[in-house]
């Protein structure tokens, strides 16, 4: 399992006239979070999608328990689990406090660039990650 925190410090621009952070921000936040996974264990979205591989969103979900302010600095967790077709993408949102104030999912798929169709995971890729799954739950990702 790979597992990713990524610390945000909400913007004043991102908030909304009662000063929370606005709901589709989020889904920014996750992102980043999920981006910053990748580059951690040696890949990244650009690198997909220089080999013809594209990640589109094939399902988002949130739930809101506390809102985010301004200047609150979030720390926002990603767990990666093993990719296949669809690739699916947990996230929980953590005040400085350690408060949990959102929870959220995020599918993509794996499309060829070229055909605009569902693929499997390139095997350069699923090389790449097997370690980090392999190791901690046992799956092969291959």
């Amino acid at each position: 399992m790979i597992t990713y925190d990524a610390k945000i410090r909400v913007r004043y621009g991102e908030t909304d006239k009662m000063g929370f952070l606005y709901h589709a921000h989020y889904v920014d936040y996750y992102d980043v979070a999920r981006t910053e996974a990748l580059r951690s264990v040696g890949t990244s979205n650009r690198e997909l999608e220089d080999r013809g591989v594209m990640l589109p969103v094939i399902d988002v979900g949130l739930k809101y328990k506390q809102p985010a302010r301004y200047d609150d600095l979030l720390t926002v967790r990603v767990r990666v689990s093993p990719p296949a077709i669809k690739w699916r993408f947990d996230y929980e949102v953590y005040r400085e406090n350690g408060e949990l104030i959102n929870t959220g999912h995020v599918v993509l798929g794996f499309m060829n660039s070229q055909t605009q169709r569902a693929c499997r995971p390139p095997e350069w890729f699923l090389e790449r990650l097997a370690p980090y799954f392999e190791e901690t739950t046992g799956v092969s990702v291959r």
